[in-house]
Formats: structure tokens, C-alpha cells, sequence
């Protein structure tokens, strides 16, 4: 079972400004509200058992033809 994982504010901005973001912008208080909203999504694909599917590698580049 995949431990619960928190991100707080204050990681959010350490992370951030590790990132080189200036943390005191205004769109990042935007940017937390949707990470923290994509959260419930990403823990129900890190839920998924996928024993036994081989990995899926989509073709690249345009198809000849």
C-alpha cells in the first residue's frame, strides 16, 4: 500500500523556489490550488495493479504511408 504523501504550502514553495520560481509571483498560489486538486487523480493511478501488462510504447514521429 503506497504511503500517504502531503504537500503543504510550505513544501510547494521550497520546491519552487529550489526551482529557481520566484515564490511570491501571484499565478503560484494558482498553480498550488491545481496540483493539490490533480492529487486525488495520481493517487488512483499509483493505485492501479498492473502485474503482469507489458510497458506500451505509442509509434513516434508521423506514419509513412
Amino acid at each position: 500500500m503506497a504511503e500517504k504523501v502531503s504537500l503543504s504550502r510550505e513544501v510547494f514553495s521550497g520546491i519552487a523556489e529550489d526551482l529557481g520560481i520566484d515564490i511570491h509571483a501571484p499565478h503560484l498560489e494558482d498553480l498550488y490550488a491545481y496540483l493539490q486538486g490533480l492529487r486525488p487523480t495520481l493517487k488512483t493511478i499509483g493505485d492501479l495493479d498492473l502485474t503482469g501488462l507489458e510497458p506500451f510504447m505509442p509509434p513516434l514521429g508521423k506514419k509513412e504511408g
